[in-house]
């Protein structure tokens, strides 16, 4: 078989082996500067014998004469192939040493499937130039041109594509930062309310079922039932305050207030069976704060004279009585709108939050995310595919409970940036601007956006703060 195939070439003639090459169309393809060519050449119908060479060379073409000579294809059945004295001359003067591919022609298992790409300097008049094929056979010590084939007449340059909002960015996913968090070894969380609790006249007992008391009561439940259910919450602190209004005298204010604290530690001792120890009760008094603030804020009518009153007077029994009095009627309308909000109880809650794993982390991030530090937000985040609308998501979580943390900020803009979601990602970038750390992120939207410049800017300074990947990144957009 392999004796026919050589007796076959030896007899047939140059023209004829080179006759049927089949070549798809060129992509050109501009980046900053430099030009990529691609297209495939099949060669299965060249055949060589071991006298025989075939040389394909493409070149770019301008009407002006204008002209580029690329790495040449080589078919040969030469033992050891090197470019003659006219091609290495032509080769120096374009820049290339070597054939693009030597392929041995007697080879009964050769690839005949050439995938050509190279990359060239970009010139003007490359923008809608021909390219052409030059076929050149040599036997023995003749060379013939034997062939010039066009392979299209007019390849117009194409910019490559950026990617597209609201589609999956796969370039970006190697491009974009993802920071660690420091480790929160004590998950130490707080929770505050307001209770408006109201009471029968001279009364300090509490009574749930008292007026509007029961939906107060359902704002400190929606607390504490999921801080209560299960294990995951040691409590460590519950402090009580009591407020009252001004009126009255400042010394039976003050006992007032105490004792509605002390009676509704006592209920929350009896309902949710805290320890006693960590019940802390107090009383604020008179709220004078809190009724300066809403006469500025919601200006009534008699709000300048009031504030005047407020200011003159020091001794807090001396400045009632001379509210009552100097205000008139008025004084019985500030007494019924504004004096019922200052008589009420502040909670805080402070505890600490176990560590939870994988599984249990992955429900909390959507029931309870304050529950979760940011690596346990990050490690169900790892669960997902980057660029899903869950991966999007866990860091968007966790940006929003953290969201003066520059780590989650950045991280959530990544995070949107792999998705697609451009606009967010700035939004969150936003926030964070002035931190060296973002500036890699800033860089990449930048890129996204096709300021080229800027995102080198970007880039550079992030060199201080992600060298590798900034330069990787400064590597990818020249």
């Amino acid at each position: 078989m392999k004796k026919s195939y050589m007796l076959l070439a030896a007899f047939m003639p140059l023209s004829l082996m080179a006759s049927s090459i089949k070549f798809t169309k060129p992509a050109l393809t501009l980046k900053n500067d430099t030009l990529s060519i691609e297209f495939s050449m099949n060669v299965e119908e060249v055949k060589v014998n071991s006298q025989q060479s075939y040389t394909f060379t493409p070149v770019l073409r301008a009407d002006n004469s204008e002209y580029r000579s690329l790495p040449p294809v080589v078919v040969t059945g030469e033992r050891k192939y090197k470019l003659k004295g006219d091609e290495k001359k032509l080769g120096k003067k374009f820049g290339y040493t070597q054939p693009f591919v030597v392929i041995e022609g007697r080879d009964e298992n050769r690839n005949d499937v050439v995938n050509y790409k190279v990359q060239i300097p970009y010139e003007e008049w490359m923008n809608h130039a021909s390219m052409s094929l030059l076929q050149e056979g040599k036997e023995c010590c003749e060379t013939d041109l034997l062939n010039i084939t066009v392979i299209e007449p007019d390849i117009a340059v194409e910019e490559p594509q950026l990617p597209q909002p609201n589609e999956i960015c796969e370039p970006c996913m190697s491009m974009v930062s993802y920071l660690t968090p420091k480790e929160e070894p004590l998950k130490v969380r707080s929770e505050a309310t307001m209770l408006y609790i109201e009471y029968p006249t001279s009364s300090t007992d509490f009574k749930a079922d008292y007026k509007n008391n029961r939906t107060e009561i359902e704002k400190l439940k929606s607390i504490l039932e999921p801080l209560t259910d299960g294990d995951l919450v040691t409590f460590k602190n519950i402090k009580v305050c009591g407020y009252a209004s001004p009126d009255g005298s400042v010394a039976g204010n003050e006992k007032v207030a105490q004792k509605r604290a002390d009676n509704f530690a006592l209920y929350l001792k009896g309902g949710y069976n805290f320890p006693k120890e960590i019940l802390n009760i107090e009383s604020a008094g008179e709220d004078w704060d809190s009724l300066i603030k809403m006469l500025k804020e919601e200006k009534p009518a008699y709000a300048d004279k009031a504030l005047e009153i407020i200011g003159k007077y020091s001794n807090l029994d001396v400045r009632e009585q001379r509210l009552k009095t100097g205000l008139g009627s008025n004084y019985r309308i500030m007494l019924n709108e504004y004096f019922p909000r200052l008589r009420r109880l502040g909670i805080s809650i402070d505890y600490e939050v176990r560590e939870v794993e994988n599984a249990e982390a992955a429900r909390l991030i959507y029931t309870d995310p304050k529950m979760l530090s940011l690596q346990e937000m990050y490690r169900v985040a790892n669960m997902y595919k980057p660029g899903t609308k869950e991966y999007e998501e866990a860091y968007e979580i966790a940006a929003d409970n953290y969201p003066t943390d520059v780590v989650a900020n950045i991280n959530a803009a990544s995070a949107a940036i792999v998705s697609g979601n451009f606009q967010k990602a700035a939004e969150y970038m936003e926030r964070v601007k002035d931190d060296s750390r973002a500036y890699n992120n800033l860089g990449v939207l930048a890129w996204l956006s096709g300021d080229s410049e800027t995102a080198k800017e970007w880039f550079t300074k992030a060199l201080t703060a992600e060298p590798d990947k900034a330069q990787e990144n400064l590597n990818k957009i020249q």
